[in-house]
């Protein structure tokens, strides 16, 4: 064979080995893009099936629950708010396969014993409480959040109504009277406010401290129902 006939044959093998490469590029390209948009889906429909028993009237929207299912909520929603903006969609894939197996260590217990037909007493094992356990620590770092804002907002309604008390005194006109009392209510309802919603996430936090049965239930069905109704 002669080197210029030599030359050509390499240089068709080389442009068919780049050929395939590209093809396979492309179709590695095709299968990343559907199982991200796949996965995207699932648990866009996974949020919706939870914010839709949060609108529905009944006992969900008042049970000690309610804390860790929305904040559980809107960690997903995070995940799939940053992983539709992320250019590298291997690693926006790992973090919505990360996020889909959290949803189904939840549920996988609780669908194998909705499958035997609840012949057996439900319990929650020890991946159900690896996932409550990132829930209440979000919760955690929220109170923490929540009470310094609330300590800011305090201070300053402190300080209003102080001036607003001097103005009083020095002069106890109408318009001064309802400035103070107005103050006051702001004050107590922001204090009231406040309150409520710490009551209602430390309550949360510590039933799962605690290990209540009765919270773990409710949030695993919660979870368990969200991924089937669409």
């Amino acid at each position: 064979m002669t080197s210029h006939a030599m030359q050509v044959l390499l240089l068709a093998h080389v442009a068919v080995h780049w050929g395939t490469a590209l093809k396979t590029e492309v179709l590695q390209a095709t299968d990343l893009e559907d199982a991200f948009v796949t996965l995207h889906v699932k648990l866009h429909s996974t949020v919706a099936g939870l914010r839709g028993q949060f609108n529905k009237e009944g006992e969900l929207r008042k049970a000690p629950v309610l804390p860790l299912l929305v904040k559980f909520q809107q960690g997903l929603e995070q995940i799939l708010s940053d992983t539709v903006y992320m250019k590298d969609k291997r690693v926006a894939l790992m973090n919505l396969r990360s996020a889909d197996a959290s949803v189904e260590r939840l549920i996988s217990t609780y669908k194998t014993w909705e499958a035997s037909h609840r012949s057996y007493k439900l319990s929650a094992d020890s991946g159900i409480f690896e996932e409550l356990g990132k829930t209440t620590t979000s919760l955690e770092t929220l109170l923490s959040k929540m009470n310094k804002a609330f300590q800011a907002k305090k201070r300053r309604h402190e300080k209003r109504l102080k001036e607003l008390k001097k103005l009083v005194s020095a002069s106890a006109t109408k318009s001064n009277m309802n400035a103070l009392q107005r103050e006051e209510e702001l004050l107590n309802k922001l204090t009231k406010k406040h309150s409520n919603q710490v009551a209602k996430i430390s309550t949360a936090v510590d039933a799962v401290s605690n290990k209540d049965p009765k919270i773990l239930f409710a949030f695993m069905r919660a979870v368990h129902d969200a991924t089937v109704n669409d």
